[in-house]
């Protein structure tokens, strides 16, 4: 299920491939595809902890404000019934599709919000930079990395106001790059790639106006280039509190807090988990780590006669029960977390290969995780990492 938005671009050295109308000219196109699905993974990763109200992509709790059209338009005069819900709920929609114009077009794949690294030491081992806020004033939304040596800035805006580059509001948020300093021990101050995403929600109301997606590349001030060997320290912390707010949503609160806070896990501890296979579609006998988020908590896995695990529901025959949702990250990835998570020094974490799922309900990111219908997957075996 996709919408399609318009697109702006300004200030990018080069349009990215997948923004060309032709792989062999720098022309970006006019507009883009949308996946809901993977907008609502994005949404629910940013704005929900362990268990989200909704966990199905199916009945992302935007959806029932689309228009049936193939343009991504507001019913009515916009989200929410009053000022601040309409300003709140733009503003985290606006987030979501931030990232997933970065991991989809800018080749971003992990973040961490900016007040998880902001004024606190990075983790033990990762070096002794320093991340602080210059002046006051809003700051930028995101740390994100495109690997370990890999680290940039973002700022996602959400608004049903009219958009500019040129416009007072873009220098404003311009400006909050230059409120974040990165420096190291002496107090040389580091200059930080960074993408400002702001996106326009067009309404049914106004019926002239488009959705539109306007992107920037700006960098914060600084005398040296945060780039390659600079970055691995605060690479390696955006990486470990992307795992961790996922290791969270996982019901893994020991491997959360290693990776959030900082401390290695003793090997005498044991993460335990569930094993899942995908049982249909282009990658079928993937296993993933996981679990599931049931509607009425009538599902439950058991032991066959034969030691396999399977899962069961008391009544097949109902009609009325919403089916629960898969959540995993890929096995070998997950198994890479645990090793960082353990005290690896720098981390050796593969990226999932995506393929386009025949299910638009299915959406699978590039750092290994996945949510889907659970009849798509099946319980193998338990193990421990």
């Amino acid at each position: 299920m996709e919408r399609r938005i318009r697109l702006q671009l300004h200030n990018f050295p080069k349009t990215p491939n997948s923004l060309r109308r032709d792989p062999a000219i720098d022309n970006p196109v006019d507009e883009i595809s949308v996946n809901l699905a993977d907008l609502y993974f994005h949404y629910y990763r940013d704005q929900h902890g362990k268990n989200p109200p909704r966990p199905d992509p199916a009945l992302f709790e935007h959806l029932q404000y689309l228009t049936p059209t193939s343009e991504f338009r507001i019913l009515g005069d916009g989200l929410g019934v009053s000022t601040l819900s309409r300003r709140t709920l733009s503003s985290q929609l606006g987030q979501a599709f931030c990232r997933q114009f970065l991991h989809d077009h800018l080749n971003i794949t992990y973040f961490a919000h900016i007040d998880q690294v902001i004024d606190r030491a990075l983790r033990p081992g990762f070096g002794d930079m320093l991340i602080r806020r210059g002046d006051d004033g809003d700051l930028p939304d995101y740390f994100c990395a495109e690997a370990v040596n890999k680290v940039i800035l973002a700022e996602a805006k959400g608004r049903h106001a009219s958009i500019s580059f040129g416009s007072k509001a873009f220098k404003n948020w311009r400006d909050q790059f230059g409120r974040l300093i990165v420096e190291r021990p002496k107090g040389t101050p580091l200059s930080v790639k960074g993408y400002i995403i702001a996106t326009r929600f067009a309404t049914e109301s106004m019926p002239y106006t488009k959705s539109a997606l306007y992107a920037e590349d700006p960098r914060t001030p600084g005398e040296i280039s945060l780039d390659e060997d600079r970055s691995l320290p605060l690479g390696r912390a955006v990486i470990a509190l992307h795992y961790s707010e996922l290791a969270q949503k996982l019901n893994q609160p020991i491997l959360a807090e290693a990776l959030g806070i900082g401390f290695p896990i003793p090997n005498e501890i044991l993460i335990q988990t569930v094993i899942w296979e995908l049982a249909i579609g282009p990658l079928a006998g993937k296993r993933f780590v996981g679990g599931y988020y049931s509607s009425d908590g009538s599902l439950r896995v058991y032991n066959d006669a034969n030691g396999r695990l399977r899962l069961v529901e008391p009544d097949p025959s109902r009609l009325d029960v919403r089916h629960a949702t898969f959540l995993g990250v890929e096995e070998q990835i997950f198994e890479q977390v645990v090793a960082f998570a353990r005290g690896a020094e720098r981390p050796a974490i593969d990226q999932f290969d995506q393929a386009q799922f025949f299910y638009s309900a299915i959406s699978m990111l590039r750092d290994g995780s996945v949510i889907g219908p659970i009849e798509f997957f099946a319980p193998i075996t338990a193990r421990a990492f």
